[in-house]
């Protein structure tokens, strides 16, 4: 019996392709896999830790130089600060220290009529002068007295009461979006156009310019987190030194009266004039729509003399002459506010009329008196 009985025969067994040594190792491996026995390649551990350790090395040379980056930039910007605050000086913080106790005063307690024998409304009318209205509320506290000022703007009682300086005819306009467009000490104004702060001076102006003077601001810069901030805060003292803190200057140099109105929350609220009444105005122009009473105060601050203190109650009527039409909701609103306003305006100039009318009569009286008796023929 050959050896090859019972299996194929040599020459009928398929031939594999490839050499024989490499077609084992490769069934012996898928084995391995199948069976779970295979090991695999061990990774450069060494690499990967240099690399690592690398990248947190670079990390920690890129922060430490970015913040090194920062405190440069922060110094820097802070001696520009400081330099702006000495050129300024502590004026302003002392006035506006003087202002902020006078309102908070006006708005506590209960409110008695003063009228002073040296107040004038020719000079008070002409000024020049700071107004500030806000509500009583807000008034009480200096941090929300402030906060109201940002939002305090000439109204009807400042057109009716203070006459305003007539613009020069022959200087240059320049037309404007932003204050940025304008030169130093100006601001662009409701009509688009560079000009100097008007009469009265709102007090939001000195605020605006003593922002980055105090402490607060020091705090905010040395809160920022990035070059980005920092650069927001270089901005904003480059825009604020050269438009703000001149026209404050002027403000603190050549102001003799401050004016105040407070407004008190009306006892009952204002008809409405339509179902939309009232919808698009803020906290402040939907007070001043409505009937209610006010708290008003000029001061000589020179003297540091309260020349007006009244309580009045503001409520105007406006009526239309003419074939002018009744206009939108919006439109009588705004009438109804600047009647209002006026109004309260007009009862001041008549207070400010009759001190002074009843003064000089006191003093014709006091003349009379005093002169000798003529004799008899």
């Amino acid at each position: 019996m050959s050896a090859n009985s019972g299996g194929l025969p040599p020459q009928t067994r398929p031939k594999e392709r490839g050499l024989p040594s490499l077609n084992e190792a490769r069934r012996t491996r898928r084995r391995a896999i199948v069976l779970g026995r295979v090991r695999l390649r061990e990774v450069a551990t060494r690499f990967w830790l240099f690399t690592f350790a690398g990248m947190l090395l670079f990390g920690v040379i890129y922060y430490r130089h970015a913040q090194n980056e920062l405190t440069a930039q922060r110094n820097q910007l802070a001696a520009r600060q400081r330099a702006v605050a000495v050129v300024a000086g502590q004026a302003g913080f002392a006035l506006r220290d003087k202002l902020e106790a006078w309102v908070t005063q006006l708005a506590e307690g209960e409110l008695s009529t003063l009228l002073s024998a040296s107040a004038s409304l020719d000079e008070i009318s002409r000024g020049p002068g700071i107004y500030v209205r806000a509500h009583r509320s807000d008034a009480r506290e200096t941090a929300s007295l402030r906060r109201a000022a940002a939002h305090s703007v000439r109204d009807g009682f400042t057109s009716c009461l203070f006459i305003g300086r007539s613009p020069d005819p022959v200087a240059p306009t320049v037309a404007c979006k932003s204050k940025s467009q304008c030169g130093p000490g100006e601001l662009c104004d409701d009509w688009g156009v560079c000009a100097p702060p008007g009469q009265p001076y709102n007090l939001r102006l000195l605020y605006d310019a003593l922002r980055i003077q105090g402490p607060e601001w020091e705090q905010r810069l040395a809160a920022t987190g990035d070059a980005l901030q920092v650069r927001a805060m270089e901005l904003e003292l480059e825009d604020t030194a050269k438009h703000e803190v001149p026209a404050a200057a002027e403000l603190i140099r050549r102001s003799k009266y401050f004016s105040v109105v407070l407004d008190e929350e009306p006892g009952a609220p204002a008809p409405a004039s339509g179902a939309d009444a009232g919808s698009d105005e803020t906290p402040e122009e939907r007070l001043q729509a409505s009937d209610h009473f006010a708290r008003i105060a000029i001061w000589d601050i020179a003297r540091s003399e309260l020349l007006l203190r009244l309580r009045l109650p503001v409520a105007g009527r406006f009526v239309a002459l003419g074939a002018h039409g009744a206009g939108g909701v919006a439109e009588l609103r705004a009438r109804q506010r600047q009647a209002n306003n006026c109004a309260a305006a007009v009862e001041v100039r008549e207070a400010l009329l009759s001190s002074r009318a009843s003064t000089a009569s006191a003093s014709d009286a006091l003349d009379d008196h005093a002169a000798p008796a003529q004799p008899s023929p």
